[in-house]
Parts: structure tokens; C-alpha cells; sequence
């Protein structure tokens, strides 16, 4: 997108995938890695398309569509964040025989918290009439920076698990178990949502995530229509191609 017309790679900026550099085939954790970067560029987008639209959304049916859209990201992402901490790091840690080895990016995960804890109970229970853009803007700022220097970390950690020896398979298989765990979350919200903040054209193109034939179809026709409304604010359609934000101000 042009300067005249922001768009959801920034204010903060996506993450440069693994597979830019390395060969995703050769080893399960750069495999994971990957995949994580993807997850979260989508994040990231879902941050910088609340941060750019907020101040310019008035009517009310806006506003509610709008904090309906606020309340499924910060729900996304926490819910993340917990799966990783419960699940997810503490399997990778008994698979490559090293305790606390992601310990540093949970503790990462409180540096942000509060403030996503804010964004979430704001977009839930504030009622049209009482929204006000800079207190979403204002959370956004205090959560960003924490948040985005995390997402990148966190990366590394991941990469940083491939000289070990242990049981790739099983990586995998942790890895793999907290997919179908997120999969569990609501049908009408989570494959909507994030199928609009994933972007086919990053990095010169890319296949993430990797779906079953025609799934696109199924979310865009179906699981998409109970709340489409809130969608009219992701950067992409379902298909991840990029489209203009629609209440981004231009030259902003």
C-alpha cells in the first residue's frame, strides 16, 4: 500500500519469516519457527488495523462491529499465549530434555499482558456511546512495543532449539497437538479473523496456512456471514489477498 494509504504492516513492523533464509524441510524447529513467524505477522496485522481505523469509526453500528473485532484479537492472542505457557513451551522443553529453556519468552508474556487484558475487557464490555479512540489507541501504544519485541524473540528461541539432539517426531507432535487445541476455538470467529490477517503475497508469496480444498469457500460462505460485520476491518480477504483498510486515514 502506498504511504497515502496506510496499511497493516506497520506502525509495527511484520517479521521476516525463517523460510526467507533457510530451508523449512531440513529440521522440525525451523519448521515451527515458520509457522509461528506467520502466526504472528498475523498478530501484528490484527494490532496495526485496530491501531490505524480506531480514531476514524463513529456511526454506531461501526463502533460495535468494530469492538466485537477488538475483543476477537486480544481473545486470539491471549489464548495463544496461554496454550504456549500450559502447553505448548513445557512440551518442547520435556522433548528437548532442557527445563525452562523458553522460559524467558513466558516471562515476555507479562510485559504486555495487563495492557492486552485491557484491550480485551474494553472491546467486550464498552457500549457504543461510550467508545472513545484514544483509550484504544492509548492501550495499543503501552502494548505494542513489549508485544512486537516478544513475537521476534520468540522466533529465535524457536530456531535456537535445532542443534540439540532429541526426537524431531515428537516435536512435531507437540507442536501439532496445540494446532488441533487452537482449532477447538469458535468456528465463526477464529478461521474469519485469521484467514483476513494472513497475507499470500508476504515475502513474494506463501501457502500458510496450508488448508484443505476449499476451505476458503466454506468460511467465506458460511462461518464468515454471523459476524461479518467485525471483518469489514481486516487487511485482507479471506483469501489473504491485501485490501485497503477501509477507515485508515489517508497520509496517516
Amino acid at each position: 500500500m502506498t504511504r497515502r494509504h496506510p496499511w497493516a504492516d506497520g506502525p509495527w513492523p511484520l517479521i521476516e519469516t525463517p523460510s526467507k533464509t533457510k530451508d523449512v524441510t531440513k529440521h522440525p524447529a525451523i519448521y515451527i519457527a515458520n509457522e509461528m513467524a506467520f502466526a504472528h505477522n498475523s498478530m501484528l496485522r490484527g494490532l496495526n488495523s485496530i491501531y490505524l481505523q480506531a480514531a476514524q469509526i463513529t456511526k454506531r453500528q461501526d463502533i460495535c462491529d468494530f469492538l466485537f473485532f477488538i475483543a476477537s484479537w486480544a481473545s486470539w492472542v491471549s489464548h495463544h499465549h496461554t496454550l504456549e505457557e500450559e502447553k505448548m513451551f513445557p512440551g518442547y522443553e520435556r522433548v528437548i530434555g532442557i527445563h525452562n529453556f523458553l522460559g524467558d519468552n513466558v516471562g515476555q508474556h507479562q510485559t504486555f499482558e495487563p495492557a492486552l487484558q485491557q484491550l480485551l475487557q474494553y472491546g467486550r464490555y464498552t457500549v457504543p456511546e461510550r467508545y472513545d479512540a484514544s483509550v484504544v489507541r492509548g492501550l495499543i501504544e503501552e502494548l505494542a512495543p513489549p508485544f512486537r519485541e516478544h513475537l521476534s524473540h520468540e522466533i529465535d528461541s524457536l530456531l535456537s532449539m535445532e542443534p540439540y539432539e532429541y526426537d524431531g517426531e515428537a516435536l512435531l507432535g507437540v507442536f501439532r497437538e496445540c494446532e488441533a487445541e487452537a482449532g477447538k476455538q469458535d468456528k465463526h470467529v477464529i478461521p474469519p479473523m485469521v484467514l483476513g490477517l494472513r497475507d499470500v503475497t508476504f515475502e513474494g508469496g506463501n501457502k500458510w496456512p496450508c488448508l484443505p480444498p476449499l476451505a476458503e469457500w466454506l468460511v467465506f460462505y458460511v462461518l464468515a456471514r454471523k459476524h461479518s460485520g467485525a471483518w469489514r476491518f481486516l487487511p485482507c480477504c479471506t483469501w489473504g489477498k491485501p485490501r485497503r483498510l477501509p477507515f485508515a486515514k489517508a497520509g496517516g
